[in-house]
């Protein structure tokens, strides 16, 4: 069995599956409560099945510093646990996933774009599928100011992602408006991972695409003055 785990965006996301068929799913739009909801919603998700999972797959952004380490550190700490390997894969690969299925189109120009906070996003560019039929990513991923990014959008291309919706006056609006093309679902972390093992290729490390430093800054130690 594979586990897939996102916590990338404003929701918290998590797959089981055999053999490519999903065994149980959730998902949560619940922003800043990642830590939160995703414990209690895997103790629940995994059941009986702890035992037979064999993968784990995290989603590694890029996203906001807080809410991304929670499913990658839940995602390490549940390969050690049951002595598993833990691969990561894009986050915005999973949305390009879905937006290829809905298109239609295997070939499709697509842009993913998703809300970076501090009124920027991130943003990856896609065109159509690789040797293993998972999204081939062509650009990105990047960090940048709706605007900056607007100067890059192509005419025609499929657009997904929360980063849409978010800035369409500048952007454009997403080219689905359905909640599961603008955050990245499990169901599509899983499908590319399955995706690129079966072709033999190697997953990334999971670890953390920040794209900047966190929000909170690491304040300085202070020197305690002697009296």
């Amino acid at each position: 069995m594979l586990l897939a785990i996102d916590t990338s965006a404003a929701a918290s996301a998590a797959l089981l599956a055999d053999d490519g068929t999903t065994v149980a799913a959730w998902h949560e739009p619940a922003a800043r409560r990642h830590a939160e909801l995703l414990t209690p919603a895997l103790e629940e998700l995994l059941g009986g099945h702890r035992e037979k999972i064999r993968r784990i797959v995290a989603g590694i952004g890029p996203g906001p510093f807080t809410g991304l380490r929670v499913g990658i550190a839940a995602a390490i700490g549940l390969g050690l646990a049951l002595d598993v390997p833990v691969g990561g894969v894009h986050s915005a690969d999973a949305l390009a996933h879905a937006a290829l299925a809905r298109a239609g189109d295997a070939e499709a120009l697509v842009t993913v774009a998703t809300d970076a906070r501090r009124k920027e996003v991130y943003w990856s560019r896609y065109r159509g599928m690789d040797a293993a039929g998972a999204p081939l990513r062509i650009e990105g991923p990047e960090v940048s100011a709706p605007a900056a990014m607007a100067a890059t959008l192509m005419p025609g291309e499929v657009r997904a992602g929360r980063g849409f919706a978010l800035y369409p006056d500048v952007l454009g609006a997403p080219g689905f408006p359905e909640e599961s093309l603008l955050d990245p679902r499990a169901e599509d972390l899983g499908a590319v991972a399955v995706l690129r093992l079966a072709a033999g290729q190697d997953l990334l490390p999971p670890r953390p695409e920040y794209l900047r430093r966190p929000d909170a800054a690491e304040q300085p130690a202070r020197t305690r003055r002697l009296r």
